[in-house]
């Protein structure tokens, strides 16, 4: 053959190799890519899920504190009406001992 020719044999040959290097590149990069996006909706779903958990944990805070505020005003009702019977109370032994 002549020289020419096999010279253009050796960069096509050199070309051809470049190409299926790039093809196995491109091949590995979307593979990556196809697993980062897995991940990626993964880690989303996991937020909502999160996020859902969190709404529900301050949902019920908040019902903790309502049902702690009640009490507290109960417990403060309670004790007044206590303090008027025993002055009630008291009055009525003053009454009765004079």
């Amino acid at each position: 053959m002549h020289p020419i020719q096999d010279e253009e044999d050796d960069i096509l040959a050199r070309l051809e190799a470049r190409l299926e290097s790039v093809n196995g590149v491109i091949s590995r990069l979307r593979e990556h890519n196809a697993e980062l996006e897995a991940q990626l909706r993964e880690a989303l779903a996991s937020r909502e899920e999160s996020s859902a958990e969190l709404a529900a944990a301050r949902e019920e805070a908040t019902r903790a504190r309502e049902e702690a505020e009640r009490l507290r005003s109960r417990q403060k009702q309670a004790a007044t009406r206590i303090k008027t019977l025993l002055s009630q109370v008291e009055q009525m032994d003053l009454l009765t001992e004079a």
